[in-house]
């Protein structure tokens, strides 16, 4: 039985990545700040703080232990913080926003790769700003567009052990938590998290494996 190692399990996304892949009969470890108290006979939940490496490192080791060797990575931590422009912007939060989107998928990335054994997949969640850059969202552009050069790193890298690595990039996910702030007219625009945990699946599935250092669009607008 396969194992997926799913960090922000508990978020939105997360919710939806998870459901799937138990659907679908993997193994699931679930890593995040606060257990959410969800059972199953497949899924463990591991607390971490994902911008610190001892603890990634730790609870990446203990889920190994528990179940298996991960099949493939989906990282879903990340966030945003009050938009403002670069001149308004603090260094406390622009290191912030690279703690919370790009530190935090290079230590999941880096000890998930140590721990694979043959081929595995790793899968990132980038930004629609990453792409088409706006005003007020410097720290968050910057660090987005790290995570999908990162991805394409570990994409090159992967390739002499059969690793890929592809990054998706949605538009706002539509969660219930964006509605809040959202217009409804937009609602048709954004991406479901029903439909980024499907091509998560195709990913790390034997077909998918063809598929490494992609940027996935989602919808795909160009």
């Amino acid at each position: 039985m396969s194992t997926l190692f799913l960090t922000g399990v508990t978020g939105a996304l997360g919710l939806a990545i998870r459901e799937k892949y138990l659907a679908e009969g993997w193994n699931v470890a679930g890593f995040a700040h606060k257990d959410d108290g969800f059972t199953q006979e497949h899924y463990r939940f591991w607390p971490v703080d994902a911008s610190d490496e001892t603890s990634v490192e730790q609870s990446f080791s203990n889920a190994a232990k528990a179940l298996g060797a991960p099949r493939a990575l989906i990282a879903t931590i990340g966030g945003v913080r009050p938009w403002k422009t670069v001149a308004e912007t603090s260094i406390q939060d622009f290191r912030a926003l690279f703690e919370l989107n790009l530190a935090s998928f290079f230590l999941s990335a880096k000890y998930a790769l140590r721990s694979m054994q043959g081929e595995g997949t790793i899968i990132s969640i980038g930004a629609e700003p990453a792409l088409e850059p706006s005003a007020k969202k410097g720290g968050y552009v910057a660090a987005k567009s790290g995570v999908i050069a990162l991805t394409r790193v570990i994409a090159e890298e992967g390739k002499a052990t059969g690793i890929t690595a592809n990054c998706i990039v949605p538009t706002v996910i539509h969660t219930k938590a964006n509605e809040e702030w959202g217009k409804p007219d937009d609602f048709s625009k954004w991406t479901k998290p029903e439909d980024i945990a499907a091509m998560c699946f195709f990913l790390t599935s034997e077909v998918g494996k063809a598929v490494n250092g992609a940027v996935i669009r989602m919808p795909n607008r160009l």
